[in-house]
Protein backbone atom coordinates (compact mmCIF):
# COMPACT_ATOMS: atom_id res chain seq x y z
CA UNK A 1 0.00 0.00 0.00
CA UNK A 2 1.28 3.09 -0.90
CA UNK A 3 2.31 5.66 1.86
CA UNK A 4 -1.08 8.35 1.53
CA UNK A 5 -3.14 5.51 1.08
CA UNK A 6 -2.39 4.46 4.70
CA UNK A 7 -4.16 7.51 6.22
CA UNK A 8 -7.43 7.57 3.85
CA UNK A 9 -10.66 6.38 6.16
CA UNK A 10 -13.01 5.62 3.46
CA UNK A 11 -15.67 3.75 4.49
CA UNK A 12 -14.99 4.13 7.94
CA UNK A 13 -17.30 5.17 10.70
CA UNK A 14 -16.40 7.26 13.77
CA UNK A 15 -17.38 8.33 16.94
CA UNK A 16 -16.42 11.63 18.37
CA UNK A 17 -17.70 12.87 21.62
CA UNK A 18 -17.67 16.53 22.74
CA UNK A 19 -17.23 17.42 19.28
CA UNK A 20 -19.92 20.81 18.93
CA UNK A 21 -17.04 23.21 19.17
CA UNK A 22 -13.27 23.22 19.56
CA UNK A 23 -10.72 20.33 19.19
CA UNK A 24 -13.47 17.87 19.12
CA UNK A 25 -15.10 19.71 15.82
CA UNK A 26 -11.67 20.14 14.41
CA UNK A 27 -10.81 15.95 14.79
CA UNK A 28 -14.41 15.31 13.52
CA UNK A 29 -13.62 17.69 10.54
CA UNK A 30 -10.54 15.56 9.77
CA UNK A 31 -11.71 12.55 9.61
CA UNK A 32 -14.41 13.44 7.74
CA UNK A 33 -11.87 15.05 5.37
CA UNK A 34 -10.01 11.49 5.06
CA UNK A 35 -12.90 9.58 4.25
CA UNK A 36 -15.13 8.82 7.05
CA UNK A 37 -18.59 9.19 8.37
CA UNK A 38 -18.72 10.94 11.43
CA UNK A 39 -21.18 10.54 14.75
CA UNK A 40 -21.06 13.06 17.49
CA UNK A 41 -22.10 14.03 20.80
CA UNK A 42 -22.19 16.76 22.73
CA UNK A 43 -24.68 18.65 25.42
CA UNK A 44 -24.48 21.89 23.04
CA UNK A 45 -27.22 21.16 20.65
CA UNK A 46 -27.21 23.63 18.75
CA UNK A 47 -23.44 23.84 18.14
CA UNK A 48 -23.84 20.18 17.68
CA UNK A 49 -26.36 20.09 14.82
CA UNK A 50 -24.12 22.84 13.15
CA UNK A 51 -21.07 20.58 13.43
CA UNK A 52 -22.91 17.60 11.76
CA UNK A 53 -24.56 19.98 8.59
CA UNK A 54 -20.72 20.80 8.21
CA UNK A 55 -19.56 17.56 7.76
CA UNK A 56 -22.24 16.70 5.23
CA UNK A 57 -20.85 19.81 3.27
CA UNK A 58 -17.82 17.20 2.77
CA UNK A 59 -19.66 14.93 0.93
CA UNK A 60 -19.92 12.52 4.44
CA UNK A 61 -22.66 11.13 6.28
CA UNK A 62 -23.34 13.16 9.77
CA UNK A 63 -25.18 11.85 13.06
CA UNK A 64 -25.74 14.39 15.88
CA UNK A 65 -27.00 13.32 19.50
CA UNK A 66 -27.42 15.03 23.23
CA UNK A 67 -25.18 12.48 25.09
CA UNK A 68 -24.09 13.15 28.86
CA UNK A 69 -20.88 11.15 28.34
CA UNK A 70 -20.78 10.65 32.19
CA UNK A 71 -23.96 8.75 31.91
CA UNK A 72 -23.86 4.71 30.74
CA UNK A 73 -27.70 4.75 29.90
CA UNK A 74 -26.90 7.41 27.25
CA UNK A 75 -23.68 6.45 25.93
CA UNK A 76 -25.42 3.26 24.98
CA UNK A 77 -28.27 5.02 23.44
CA UNK A 78 -26.30 6.51 21.40
CA UNK A 79 -24.28 3.68 20.51
CA UNK A 80 -27.28 1.48 19.49
CA UNK A 81 -28.48 4.36 17.52
CA UNK A 82 -24.93 4.67 15.52
CA UNK A 83 -24.86 1.14 14.96
CA UNK A 84 -28.34 0.73 13.98
CA UNK A 85 -27.99 3.70 11.15
CA UNK A 86 -23.88 2.90 10.26
CA UNK A 87 -24.06 -1.01 11.47
CA UNK A 88 -20.76 -0.42 12.77
CA UNK A 89 -18.26 1.38 14.95
CA UNK A 90 -14.51 1.89 14.04
CA UNK A 91 -12.70 4.86 15.86
CA UNK A 92 -13.48 6.51 18.74
CA UNK A 93 -12.55 9.68 20.05
CA UNK A 94 -13.06 10.44 23.49
CA UNK A 95 -12.74 14.05 23.40
CA UNK A 96 -14.68 14.96 26.35
CA UNK A 97 -12.94 17.40 28.76
CA UNK A 98 -13.96 20.14 31.26
CA UNK A 99 -11.34 23.45 32.41
CA UNK A 100 -9.75 23.32 35.43
CA UNK A 101 -10.76 23.73 39.24
CA UNK A 102 -8.77 27.20 39.44
CA UNK A 103 -8.52 26.79 43.33
CA UNK A 104 -5.95 25.20 45.69
CA UNK A 105 -6.32 21.42 46.36
CA UNK A 106 -7.40 22.56 50.12
CA UNK A 107 -10.36 24.10 48.52
CA UNK A 108 -11.86 21.41 46.34
CA UNK A 109 -14.97 20.01 47.51
CA UNK A 110 -15.49 16.84 47.50
CA UNK A 111 -18.34 17.49 44.48
CA UNK A 112 -15.75 18.72 42.54
CA UNK A 113 -13.22 16.69 42.65
CA UNK A 114 -16.05 14.05 41.68
CA UNK A 115 -16.96 16.16 38.60
CA UNK A 116 -13.50 17.03 37.28
CA UNK A 117 -12.61 13.42 37.70
CA UNK A 118 -15.83 12.09 35.86
CA UNK A 119 -15.71 13.71 33.16
CA UNK A 120 -12.39 14.13 32.60
CA UNK A 121 -11.28 10.01 32.97
CA UNK A 122 -14.34 8.18 33.81
CA UNK A 123 -15.96 9.58 31.08
CA UNK A 124 -13.41 8.28 29.15
CA UNK A 125 -14.06 4.66 30.66
CA UNK A 126 -17.47 4.49 30.45
CA UNK A 127 -17.40 5.45 26.26
CA UNK A 128 -14.60 3.23 25.49
CA UNK A 129 -16.20 0.04 27.12
CA UNK A 130 -19.20 0.55 25.53
CA UNK A 131 -18.12 1.33 22.15
CA UNK A 132 -14.89 -0.97 22.72
CA UNK A 133 -17.55 -4.51 23.55
CA UNK A 134 -19.47 -3.28 20.07
CA UNK A 135 -15.95 -3.52 18.31
CA UNK A 136 -15.11 -6.96 20.04
CA UNK A 137 -18.97 -8.35 18.95
CA UNK A 138 -17.95 -7.41 15.69
CA UNK A 139 -14.68 -8.58 15.08
CA UNK A 140 -13.27 -6.19 12.84
CA UNK A 141 -10.75 -4.32 15.22
CA UNK A 142 -10.62 -0.82 15.73
CA UNK A 143 -8.91 2.71 17.24
CA UNK A 144 -9.40 4.11 20.28
CA UNK A 145 -8.21 7.72 20.75
CA UNK A 146 -8.34 9.22 24.07
CA UNK A 147 -8.07 12.76 25.49
CA UNK A 148 -5.39 13.20 27.68
CA UNK A 149 -3.11 16.52 28.03
CA UNK A 150 0.51 17.37 28.75
CA UNK A 151 -1.20 17.80 32.43
CA UNK A 152 -1.20 14.26 32.84
CA UNK A 153 2.59 14.39 32.86
CA UNK A 154 3.67 17.70 35.11
CA UNK A 155 1.65 20.16 37.04
CA UNK A 156 0.94 22.78 34.73
CA UNK A 157 2.53 26.06 36.43
CA UNK A 158 -0.74 28.17 35.88
CA UNK A 159 -0.77 29.92 39.49
CA UNK A 160 -3.31 31.96 40.51
CA UNK A 161 -5.24 29.42 39.22
CA UNK A 162 -4.70 26.21 40.63
CA UNK A 163 -5.11 22.61 38.88
CA UNK A 164 -3.91 19.18 40.57
CA UNK A 165 -7.15 18.14 39.86
CA UNK A 166 -7.44 18.59 36.27
CA UNK A 167 -3.95 16.88 36.12
CA UNK A 168 -4.62 14.02 38.46
CA UNK A 169 -7.32 13.32 35.70
CA UNK A 170 -5.47 13.71 32.85
CA UNK A 171 -2.98 11.12 34.13
CA UNK A 172 -5.62 8.61 34.47
CA UNK A 173 -6.77 8.82 30.85
CA UNK A 174 -3.27 7.84 29.94
CA UNK A 175 -3.01 4.73 32.14
CA UNK A 176 -6.31 3.94 31.18
CA UNK A 177 -5.34 4.39 28.01
CA UNK A 178 -2.53 1.67 28.46
CA UNK A 179 -4.75 -0.45 30.36
CA UNK A 180 -7.32 -0.62 27.23
CA UNK A 181 -4.97 -1.07 24.73
CA UNK A 182 -3.36 -3.94 27.17
CA UNK A 183 -6.36 -5.88 27.10
CA UNK A 184 -7.74 -4.86 23.52
CA UNK A 185 -5.03 -5.60 21.10
CA UNK A 186 -6.07 -9.53 21.56
CA UNK A 187 -8.87 -8.18 19.45
CA UNK A 188 -6.83 -5.85 16.95
CA UNK A 189 -8.59 -2.95 18.92
CA UNK A 190 -5.99 0.07 19.32
CA UNK A 191 -6.25 2.27 21.88
CA UNK A 192 -3.45 5.46 22.24
CA UNK A 193 -4.01 9.02 23.49
CA UNK A 194 -3.57 12.45 22.61
CA UNK A 195 -1.58 14.87 24.96
CA UNK A 196 -2.10 18.66 23.85
CA UNK A 197 -0.27 21.46 25.30
CA UNK A 198 -1.28 24.66 26.28
CA UNK A 199 -4.23 25.42 23.09
CA UNK A 200 -6.70 28.28 22.28
CA UNK A 201 -10.04 26.31 23.08
CA UNK A 202 -12.52 27.17 25.50
CA UNK A 203 -10.92 25.01 28.34
CA UNK A 204 -7.90 27.69 28.26
CA UNK A 205 -9.81 30.61 28.10
CA UNK A 206 -10.51 31.81 31.72
CA UNK A 207 -6.34 31.13 32.25
CA UNK A 208 -6.16 33.60 29.33
CA UNK A 209 -7.45 36.21 31.51
CA UNK A 210 -4.69 36.21 33.03
CA UNK A 211 -1.84 38.27 31.29
CA UNK A 212 1.09 36.76 33.59
CA UNK A 213 0.03 33.40 32.64
CA UNK A 214 -0.22 33.47 28.90
CA UNK A 215 3.15 35.34 29.53
CA UNK A 216 4.65 32.50 31.58
CA UNK A 217 3.45 29.59 29.44
CA UNK A 218 4.43 31.22 26.12
CA UNK A 219 7.99 31.55 27.81
CA UNK A 220 8.00 28.10 29.25
CA UNK A 221 7.37 27.05 25.31
CA UNK A 222 10.27 26.67 22.99
CA UNK A 223 7.42 27.53 20.13
CA UNK A 224 6.51 30.93 22.21
CA UNK A 225 2.86 30.48 21.53
CA UNK A 226 -0.41 28.67 21.90
CA UNK A 227 -0.95 25.46 19.42
CA UNK A 228 -4.14 26.46 17.49
CA UNK A 229 -7.40 23.86 17.20
CA UNK A 230 -6.65 22.47 14.06
CA UNK A 231 -3.02 21.59 15.25
CA UNK A 232 -4.60 18.02 16.01
CA UNK A 233 -5.81 17.15 12.93
CA UNK A 234 -2.71 15.48 11.04
CA UNK A 235 -2.05 13.40 14.29
CA UNK A 236 -5.94 12.47 14.93
CA UNK A 237 -5.98 11.22 11.06
CA UNK A 238 -2.78 9.19 11.74
CA UNK A 239 -3.88 7.10 15.05
CA UNK A 240 -7.54 6.31 13.59
CA UNK A 241 -6.07 5.16 10.15
CA UNK A 242 -3.72 2.37 8.94
CA UNK A 243 -0.53 4.73 9.13
CA UNK A 244 -0.28 3.59 12.98
CA UNK A 245 -1.48 0.14 12.64
CA UNK A 246 1.49 -1.01 15.12
CA UNK A 247 1.17 1.57 17.75
CA UNK A 248 -0.99 1.44 20.54
CA UNK A 249 -1.06 2.06 24.24
CA UNK A 250 1.14 5.30 23.61
CA UNK A 251 0.55 8.84 24.49
CA UNK A 252 1.25 11.58 21.99
CA UNK A 253 2.51 14.94 22.87
CA UNK A 254 1.67 17.88 20.71
CA UNK A 255 2.87 20.56 23.06
CA UNK A 256 4.99 22.98 21.13
CA UNK A 257 8.27 21.56 23.22
CA UNK A 258 6.88 22.47 26.42
CA UNK A 259 7.36 19.45 28.38
CA UNK A 260 11.30 19.60 26.97
CA UNK A 261 12.29 21.64 30.09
Amino acid sequence: MKSLELFNLSGKVAVVTGAARGLGKQMAMALAEAGADVCICDILTEQGISTSKEIETLGRKAFYQDVDVTKSAQIERFVKDVVKQYDKIDILINNVGIESEGCPIEEVTDDLWRKIIDTNMSSMFYVAKIVGKEMIHRGEGGSIINMSSISGLIISKILPRHNVTYCVAKAGVAHLTKGLASEWAQYNIRVNALAPGYMLTENTATSRKFPEIVERLTEMTPMKRYGREWELKGVVVFLASQASSFMTGSTIVIDGGHTIW
